[in-house]
C-alpha cells in the first residue's frame, strides 16, 4: 500500500512539475513578447525625439533669420515719423497728370466760351 502512495505522489509531483514547466514558459513567451514590444516601443520613441530634435534645429535656424532681419524692420519712432509725414502731405489729394489737364482744358474752355460770349455782346 505504501508502494501506491509513493507512486501517486510521486506521479503528483511530476504533474506539478510539468504544470509549474508550463507556466513558466508561457510567462517567458509572454515577457519576451512584452520586451520585444518595449524595444519597439523605444525605438519608436527615440525616433521621435530625433525627428523633434531635428523640428527644433530647424526653428532655431529660422529664428535666427527672422532676429538677423530685425535691424531692417521699422522702428515705433520711424513708423510715427512717416504716419505725421503721409497725414501731413495727405497723397489721396494728389491728382494724377491727366485730371490737371482735364481741369486745365475745361479751365481754358470757360474762359475762351467767356471772352467769345462778351465780343458777341
Amino acid at each position: 500500500m505504501q508502494e501506491i502512495d509513493i507512486t501517486k505522489r510521486l506521479k503528483y509531483l511530476e504533474e506539478r512539475v510539468s504544470m509549474f514547466n508550463n507556466i513558466i514558459e508561457s510567462i517567458d513567451s509572454t515577457t519576451r513578447l512584452s520586451v520585444n514590444d518595449i524595444k519597439e516601443d523605444l525605438n519608436n520613441i527615440k525616433r521621435d525625439i530625433n525627428e523633434l530634435k531635428e523640428d527644433i534645429n530647424n526653428i532655431e535656424i529660422k529664428l535666427k533669420a527672422i532676429t538677423d532681419q530685425l535691424s531692417l524692420f521699422a522702428t515705433t519712432d520711424q513708423l510715427k515719423t512717416i504716419t505725421s509725414m503721409m497725414d501731413y502731405i495727405n497723397p489721396f489729394d494728389f491728382v494724377t497728370k491727366k485730371e490737371v489737364e482735364k481741369i486745365i482744358d475745361k479751365k481754358l474752355r470757360e474762359y475762351f466760351d467767356e471772352l467769345y460770349n462778351n465780343d458777341n455782346k
